[in-house]
């Protein structure tokens, strides 16, 4: 398993993808950067270093991006047959399934948390760090990381359901939106509001609101464990009987 998972850490490196998305975070970040330099030549307050790590999540846009960059490494792995020539090595297929998964979560986690942390340092450096209770701040960053991985989850589903990344990016997009409107239908069915805040956006509204009750949070991130454990299973279940052999 080791193996798969720095076989596939090491293809995320080599492709372009992975640079493009660097590119475009960093190309947000000079946008706040520069954002807030017209902010301090014009003697506004534009937040703290606390609130622009928490506004670095508020917008769908790293979603999407999150959502791109899975399915591009997925569904280049079946235009370039790198996923046959692995599956004809001998390499039981939940094992590539499930390695190229953690691969691609943990280099997922990494940039868009550091993403994140490179706001919060210009901020503080700019402004002030602002107060926020610790334990709040690490329930918010624990919320982050499974909605993360969900992500990573649906993007890595409709790659192996579709295998084109066109159809795949548009597919997992729809459903991204869809799930609010999804959950607002149930919550209409069965009369409980409470379930609107089961769709993937409102979720992670909720995640980064340092106001959400932590039983919600918990309620959740235990939701979102989920999305991930079906999605990497119907995964497995779609690669098992794709005919790449």
């Amino acid at each position: 398993m080791m193996n798969v998972i720095s076989s596939e850490i090491y293809k995320i490196f080599k492709s372009k993808v992975f640079y493009g998305v660097l590119i475009v975070l960093l190309m947000m970040n000079a946008m706040l950067l520069i954002s807030g330099l017209s902010a301090i030549r014009s003697s506004t307050i534009l937040g703290t270093g606390i609130s622009a790590y928490q506004e670095s999540y508020h917008a769908d846009g790293i979603i999407y991006i999150i959502l791109i960059f899975v399915v591009f490494l997925i569904t280049s792995e079946y235009a370039n047959e790198t996923i046959r020539q692995m599956s004809c090595r001998g390499i039981e297929r939940w094992k590539l399934v499930l390695g190229q998964y953690i691969a691609i979560s943990l280099i997922t986690i990494v940039v868009v948390l550091g993403f994140g942390f490179i706001n919060l340092l210009l901020f503080t450096v700019l402004f002030e760090l602002g107060e926020v209770n610790i334990i709040v701040f690490i329930r918010m960053n624990l919320g982050m990381i499974c909605i993360i991985l969900a992500t990573v989850g649906l993007g890595t589903f409709v790659s192996h359901l579709s295998k084109s990344s066109g159809i795949a990016v548009i597919l997992s997009i729809i459903l991204f939106i869809g799930s609010d409107y999804i959950a607002k239908l149930f919550a209409l069915l069965t009369k409980k509001d409470i379930l609107t805040i089961y769709g993937l956006g409102n979720m992670r509204k909720i995640i980064i609101d340092f106001n959400s009750s932590p039983e919600v949070v918990v309620k959740i991130s235990m939701v979102l464990l989920l999305i991930v454990l079906a999605t990497i299973l119907g995964s497995y279940l779609l690669f098992l009987k794709r005919d790449i052999d």
